[in-house]
């Protein structure tokens, strides 16, 4: 549960709903191909600037969990120091999206990544939206409360929950809208790192917009079910909810859609290895592929790399997937073209 400020004025006491800690430092990185990424950072030991890795689970877990207030002065501090660096005018305060809370709400985000303003769909998500962030380049951010509890069997009927291996709740990327104006991700409770550009207004609070969410969405996307069942489905049985999907095939172009430019490059290398190896090295292979994709995509690109094998069995390869989901939180990425293809050239330190 985030924290709830007390105001005590003439012995009547209000509750204020505030954001918890789930703000870090973000920056943006240029590879050698020119692409730009956003990387999750921290100001190291030495007071430089560097790259943040690991996760809530990693030796720099801290990092990712840092109160606004904190994340503010850790930035001003580096900003009015002596030890800056090339590339370090990127740096902002920014969110990381495991268990991020607004009061006992937490925060479920929209992220434009193709859009038509006056589409319906964009007018009434940003009518809806408590909160409205810009990129640089002239994206969006919609930001949104809702209440888990409540969400969970409304999500999980129009196939919006993550996979039940995931350790998300909500992690749907490239969803394109009915009539094709929008291209749209949707995080929530999801290990997931948001960059913000423009700088973050924490006077501004969420609401619970979980009914209307659901309804958007439902009205506006069809969605398909991740893997083999969404989250918690057992538990949230409802007049619509699915029978359990099993892995169902998906070309190159359907996965590629829901990939950046290092993950296709990336992917295009994955092709280049053979399926029939060791149980060892297809389960090594599988945690590099977890680094890569996460739990949802990269569950449907390790079922796909794994297909052509000769002992693939679509049940086996799910069970396994749980596993490496299971196990990945404390591993690193040890292919190192792949670490190099999304990691080269952060700017200076990172």
């Amino acid at each position: 549960m985030s924290p709830i400020i007390k105001n005590s004025t003439n012995n009547n006491q209000t509750t204020v709903p505030s954001y918890n800690n789930c703000f870090t430092l973000g920056a943006k990185s240029k590879r050698d191909n020119g692409a730009i990424i956003k990387v999750p950072a921290f100001i190291d030991s030495d007071g430089y600037p560097a790259k943040l890795w690991g996760g809530k689970g990693g030796a720099l877990s801290r990092y990712y969990a840092l109160s606004y207030d904190r994340a503010k002065n850790i930035l001003e501090r580096y900003l009015n120091g002596s030890k800056r660096v090339r590339g370090d005018e990127s740096l902002r305060v920014s969110l990381y999206l495991d268990n991020a809370m607004f009061g006992d709400l937490h925060i479920f985000v929209i992220d434009f990544d193709r859009f038509d303003e006056n589409s319906g769909f964009f007018q009434s998500a940003k009518n809806l939206a408590n909160k409205v962030t810009r990129s640089q380049g002239g994206g969006w951010h919609m930001y949104y409360g809702i209440n888990k509890e409540t969400a969970a069997p409304l999500f999980d009927s129009i196939n919006l929950l993550a996979s039940k291996a995931a350790k998300s709740f909500v992690c749907s990327t490239g969803n394109t809208t009915l009539d094709g104006a929008n291209k749209v991700d949707f995080f929530c409770d999801a290990r997931h790192f948001i960059y913000e550009w423009e700088p973050w207004d924490n006077t501004i609070g969420l609401t619970d917009k979980t009914q209307q969410l659901y309804t958007l969405i439902k009205d506006n996307f069809s969605l398909t079910r991740p893997l083999e069942t969404g989250w918690h489905s057992r538990e949230y049985k409802t007049a619509a909810s699915h029978a359990p999907v099993v892995f169902q095939p998906k070309d190159d172009n359907a996965l590629l859609e829901h990939m950046n430019s290092a993950q296709r490059e990336i992917f295009d290398d994955l092709k280049t290895i053979s399926p029939d190896c060791t149980r060892q090295e297809w389960f090594c292979i599988g945690l590099n592929i977890w680094h890569v994709y996460g739990d949802d995509l990269g569950g449907d690109v390790f079922r796909f790399w794994s297909e052509p094998g000769h002992s693939y069995v679509p049940q086996g390869c799910a069970v396994t997937w749980e596993n490496i989901i299971d196990r990945g939180p404390d591993t690193h990425l040890n292919n190192r073209r792949w670490d190099a293809i999304l990691h080269e050239n952060v700017p200076s330190a990172f």
